[in-house]
């Protein structure tokens, strides 16, 4: 009968403990960069207004190594044309933060693929 007992307690005491080390609450805010992936774009023509009134945006995106990728995320305005956009990716949640950046604020891999 212990032993029957020891298994699930010991399950739920690991379980416990790895939470507590892995489980960080400032990783759920949009806008703290811990656990998500930062990419840099540039903003190229207007975004579509969706019914909840947001512009949505459909953008090629570069990580700090240079690497391409599609995304897309909302804003509550419209983006200034031209304007450089620093995005806070999750991996299940998307894009949870934007930001406006200056050319010289991005990587050098990043700034390669606008100077061309």
């Amino acid at each position: 009968m212990k032993k029957i007992l020891l298994i699930p307690g010991l399950i739920i005491v690991a379980g416990v403990c790895l939470s507590m080390i892995f489980y960080n609450p400032d990783k759920l805010e949009p806008e703290n960069p811990a656990g998500k992936t930062i990419y840099y774009t540039e903003i190229t023509g207007a975004g579509s207004q969706g019914e909840s009134g947001r512009y949505n945006y459909e953008l090629t995106a570069y990580d700090e190594k240079g690497e391409e990728k599609n995304l897309s995320f909302s804003a509550g305005k419209q983006l200034r044309e031209g304007a450089y956009i620093q995005l806070y990716h999750a991996l299940i949640r998307g894009i949870t933060h934007w930001e406006e950046v200056t050319f010289e604020e991005m990587p050098d891999a990043v700034q390669e693929h606008y100077q061309q």
